[in-house]
C-alpha cells in the first residue's frame, strides 16, 4: 500500500540516520571500538579535535601556534637529520602537548636516530612534560603517557607544585655544599633528587653532570650537558661543560670545538669562565701569548662581576703563563696576589720564580718589602689629611 505523500520523505532519512555517520548530539565523538592510545600511537593515529564556532578570539589567537606545532611534528619524518633535531628544537620551545606523542615515537629504538636527534626530542620531551626517564627509555616514555595523558593534561598549565619546587631548591643547595667541600658522590645524590622533583630548572641538571664530572665519570656527565643542550639550546654552560670532559679526558681538540659552541651561545660575554678554560687549552701547547689573553679577559670579567669573583687558581694560572713568557716580576706579583686571597703560592714555582728574578740580580723579597713600606706611607698620609683640623 503506498504512502501518503506528506510520510514518503521518511524513509531516506531514516536510512541516512541509521548510517555511522549520523548520530544523536549525546553519542558524537563517542568511539565504537577504541584500540587504545598506545596503539593509536604506535599506529600514528591522530584524531582531529572538535573545531571551534567561527569568530571564537582563543581559536584566532591560536592559530599561528597550532600551524607551527603541526609543521614541527610533520618535520620529524624528514629525511634530513639535522630538519628533526631543529623541529625538536621548535617543539620544546612551543611546549605544545600535542607534540609529545610524535616526540616519544622519535625514541623508539627500531627508528635508529642519530644521537643528537634523540638527545633533543628527549630534551623536548623533559621541557614539556617535566618527566625526565632518559632518552634511551622508549618504553617508560609511552608507558607513562598512556597511563597518565589525562592527568597530564589537567596539570599542564600549573607544573611542578610548590612543594616540589622547595624540596628541589632546597635538595640542590645542599649539593652544592657537598660539592665545595669534595663530597662529589653524596653531591650527586642531592642534585638527582632536585632534578627529580622540579625537572624543569635547568642549573640542577646541570649541578648534576659537574658532580659526575668530578667524579671522573666524562660521559656520564656529558650525558646530562647534552640533554641539556636538548631543553634549551641557548644555555652557554652545557656546551662548555662538555668542553671541560673533553679537556679531562686531554683531548684537546674537542674541547675547543664545544668552547667555541659555548662561546657562539654566550651572548653577552658573561661566562669569565668560558675564556679560563680556553686559556688553559692553550698553557697546555705552551702558547703562553694567546694563553694570557684569554686567561686575562677571564681575570677582567671575573673582576667584572658583583660581587667580584676571585679564583686562586686562575692567579696561578696566571703566574705560570707569565713565567712562560720570562715575564718574572708579574708572575711573582700573581703569586703574592695568592697569599692577599689567603692561599699559599706552590712553593715549586714560587722557588723558580724567585731564582729568575735573583738571576736578574733583583731580591723578589726586599723588592716586596720597600712597595709594601711605600704603600703604607702613602696610606699614612691620606689619613692625615683627611683628619679634622682644630
Amino acid at each position: 500500500m503506498p504512502l501518503p505523500r506528506g510520510c514518503r520523505f521518511l524513509l531516506p532519512l531514516c536510512a541516512l540516520l541509521l548510517l555511522p555517520g549520523w548520530a544523536s548530539a549525546e553519542s558524537e565523538g563517542t568511539p565504537v571500538f577504541d584500540r587504545g592510545e598506545k596503539y593509536d600511537l604506535e599506529h600514528k593515529i591522530v584524531y582531529k579535535t572538535k573545531e571551534e564556532k567561527k569568530g571564537d578570539k582563543s581559536d584566532k589567537k591560536d592559530t599561528k601556534t597550532v600551524k607551527a606545532v603541526a609543521y614541527h611534528i610533520k618535520n620529524l619524518n624528514d629525511r634530513d637529520p639535522e630538519v628533526r633535531q631543529s623541529s625538536c628544537e621548535m617543539l620544546a620551545i612551543l611546549g605544545s602537548p600535542d607534540a609529545i606523542p610524535p616526540l616519544i615515537d622519535v625514541l623508539r629504538p627500531d627508528r635508529k636516530e642519530p644521537l643528537m636527534v634523540m638527545l633533543t626530542a628527549h630534551g623536548a620531551l623533559v621541557k614539556i612534560t617535566g618527566k625526565n626517564f632518559g632518552y634511551k627509555a622508549y618504553e617508560e616514555w609511552l608507558s607513562w603517557w598512556v597511563k597518565n595523558k589525562d592527568e597530564f593534561l589537567k596539570k599542564l598549565d600549573a607544573g611542578p607544585d610548590e612543594k616540589s619546587k622547595i624540596r628541589a631548591k632546597a635538595a640542590n643547595e645542599l649539593g652544592l655544599q657537598l660539592m665545595r667541600m669534595g663530597e662529589f658522590r653524596s653531591a650527586q645524590v642531592h642534585f638527582t633528587d632536585a632534578v627529580t622533583a622540579d625537572p624543569t630548572e635547568p642549573d640542577y641538571r646541570n649541578n648534576l653532570g659537574l658532580s659526575l664530572m668530578e667524579q671522573g665519570r666524562f660521559l656520564d656527565a656529558m650525558e646530562h650537558f647534552q640533554e641539556l643542550t636538548g631543553i634549551n639550546p641557548d644555555l652557554p654552560q652545557p656546551y662548555m661543560n662538555i668542553g671541560r670532559c673533553y679537556s679531562r679526558m686531554d683531548r684537546s681538540i674537542e674541547a675547543e670545538a664545544w668552547y667555541k659552541k659555548a662561546t657562539a651561545h654566550d651572548k653577552e660575554g658573561r661566562l669569565w669562565d668560558l675564556c679560563w678554560m680556553i686559556g688553559q687549552e692553550y698553557m697546555k701547547r705552551a702558547e703562553w701569548t694567546i694563553a694570557f689573553e684569554y686567561l686575562d679577559q677571564a681575570h677582567v670579567k671575573a673582576e667584572k662581576r658583583r660581587p667580584p669573583i676571585r679564583e686562586p687558581f686562575l692567579h696561578k694560572d696566571l703566574a705560570i703563563t707569565h713565567y712562560g713568557m720570562d715575564q718574572f716580576h708579574s708572575a711573582y706579583k700573581e703569586l703574592m696576589n695568592l697569599r692577599t686571597l689567603g692561599y699559599e703560592p706552590d712553593p715549586g714555582l714560587l722557588a723558580k720564580v724567585r731564582k729568575a728574578l735573583k738571576d736578574q740580580g733583583i731580591d723578589p723579597d726586599e723588592e716586596d718589602k720597600k712597595a709594601r713600606e711605600v704603600l703604607r706611607g702613602n696610606n699614612a698620609d691620606d689619613e692625615k689629611e683627611d683628619a679634622p683640623k682644630r
